[in-house]
């Protein structure tokens, strides 16, 4: 196993950029760009302007300075269709932007703080609806609307903004005021209104699907599958297994903080509860014992096994239940956020879909249906990497753009605990390519398990591709990563389509 690369959450720097699109500060607004134009950086506090598209049809973004009063804050948004859009033309921008509860919000707006590595979901009222504008909101040509959205407060003096099919607006500055001017009561919302936030979190699959990584802040989690390390109902390594712990237990020893490092067997529910128990530990053991002398003085290693009791994946067909069967190996990292790279034998696996490099679009057959995905741009900011990807229907007619990210969870992929709207028709699966396997979107916990059951997790990125896409538009799609380090990635989505040798930029 080794670290790709290290990166620290250092204190907040200036950051403004449209990735893939183009920012400006207040005043005149910029001309449209071209897709792989650079991102700029503001040269004083005050909102942030960009111009982007959506099937076709132009649209200015104006981000007005994050207002933080205690533990909440307000974001004002502006949207403008231009007075010489097409004649004609409509774009009901709540049925983009909102969350199921209802039809008009921007439910689907989310805050990222990315040098304090979190993301926000729009505030909640007592009936679960996001406290914001509820409205139809409809641009045509010449009109503009204004929309406001409450979240928890960030601690970065800048945040940026990511939209569903219009991309990520980063560098708004944030300012402290007395009292918010609107505040959640005045955009509707009853009864005791909740500010959920969390860490953006790191997974890995090793490409043999024998192994996974977790990051969390500072806490690392290897998990190991039994069915790699163990014959049936045994509790010793396998020759093949040994080597994998080995080389888990040399990159804990390199990139993890001394101190102590816990072992904990998992089985699926077939047998007993006292027998699954005993083999947790048994089996937890086992992978104790060989990896206490590789990681050597300075590191204490605990065993424990919780047998059935904390499944991965609530389901009991097999390849749940291969899933469910693990051992985890959990540490500290010595430098907080590191992407972790899993251990594994196999290689970068061979393309097994169309291939393109740089910038030059793939094409993809899907249900008959043909696409162009063109990687516009990949931009470092704050220890991720940001990519754009836009995506064009060349074929004749109309359509939603589901299952190009792929259709369905499968494999370790299991563990992320994504729902199947994402697993569907999300960009969840669009990952890069590591050493020892694939780094996919960042995602982070919007509802904690209990009783032993996995979080339930969002991914970074567009979650649910909807929108009819007719022959010629296209839409922009975002996705945020670890930082690999490096000049370039690799974007891969198996089964659909690979981009190699993709640019990264600097903000």
């Amino acid at each position: 196993m080794t670290v790709h690369h290290q990166y620290r959450r250092a204190a907040a720097l200036a950051l403004s950029a449209m990735l893939g699109l183009a920012a400006c500060t207040a005043g005149p607004p910029a001309p449209a760009p071209t897709p792989t134009a650079s991102p700029t950086a503001s040269s004083a506090p005050g909102p942030v302007t960009v111009q982007v598209e959506h099937l076709g049809l132009p649209i200015e973004i104006t981000v007005q300075p994050v207002q933080v009063a205690g533990d909440a804050a307000l974001v004002t948004i502006g949207f403008t269709m231009p007075a010489d859009a097409p004649e004609g033309t409509s774009l009901p921008l709540s049925l983009l932007l909102h969350d199921p509860a209802s039809m008009f919000n921007l439910g689907q707006v989310r805050l990222l703080d990315l040098a304090a590595s979190t993301v926000s979901d729009p505030a909640q009222d007592a009936r679960s609806r996001s406290v914001s504008t509820h409205e139809l909101l409809t641009l045509t040509p010449g009109a503009s609307v204004t929309a406001e959205v409450v979240y928890a407060a960030p601690t970065s003096p800048e945040i940026a903004v990511l939209f569903p099919y219009l991309g990520l607006v980063a560098g708004v500055p944030v300012e402290e005021v007395a009292t918010l001017p609107t505040t959640p009561e005045d955009l509707g919302a009853e009864g005791a209104v909740t500010y959920p936030s969390a860490g953006i979190d790191v997974f890995t699959v090793a490409y043999d699907d024998s192994s996974t990584a977790r990051v969390e802040g500072d806490a690392a989690t290897v998990t190991l599958a039994s069915d790699v390390l163990f014959a049936t109902d045994e509790f010793v390594l396998t020759p093949e297994a040994a080597a994998v712990v080995d080389a888990a237990g040399e990159q804990i020893a390199t990139s993890g903080l001394a101190g102590e490092v816990t072992v904990v067997g998992h089985t699926d529910d077939v047998g007993t509860d006292a027998y699954n128990q005993d083999l947790s530990v048994r089996r937890a053991q086992s992978v104790a014992d060989r990896l206490a002398p590789v990681l050597g003085d300075g590191f204490t290693v605990v065993v424990d096994g919780r047998g059935e009791s904390e499944p991965v994946a609530s389901g009991s067909s097999p390849e749940e239940r291969a899933v469910n069967r693990r051992v985890e190996i959990r540490f500290t990292t010595a430098d907080a956020g590191a992407a972790v790279d899993v251990p594994a034998v196999a290689p970068v696996p061979e393309p097994d879909a169309p291939v393109s490099s740089g910038g030059e679009p793939v094409s993809v057959e899907l249900d008959a249906a043909g696409y162009d995905v063109t990687a516009t741009s990949v931009v470092r900011a704050e220890g991720y990497l940001v990519g754009s990807l836009e995506v064009e229907r060349t074929s004749p007619g109309t359509g939603q753009v589901v299952g190009l990210f792929g259709s369905f969870a499968e494999g370790r992929d299991l563990e992320r605990g994504l729902g199947s709207l994402t697993t569907t028709a999300g960009a969840y699966s669009a990952s890069l390519l590591g050493a020892g396997g694939r780094l996919y979107p960042g995602d982070y916990v919007v509802e904690e398990g209990v009783d032993g059951q996995a979080d339930r997790r969002a991914v970074i990125a567009d979650r649910f591709l909807d929108q009819q896409v007719a022959q010629g538009e296209s839409l922009h799609v975002t996705v945020l990563w670890p930082d690999l380090g490096g000049d370039s990635v690799d974007i891969d989505v198996p089964g659909r389509f690979r981009i190699t040798d993709v640019p990264v930029t600097e903000p």
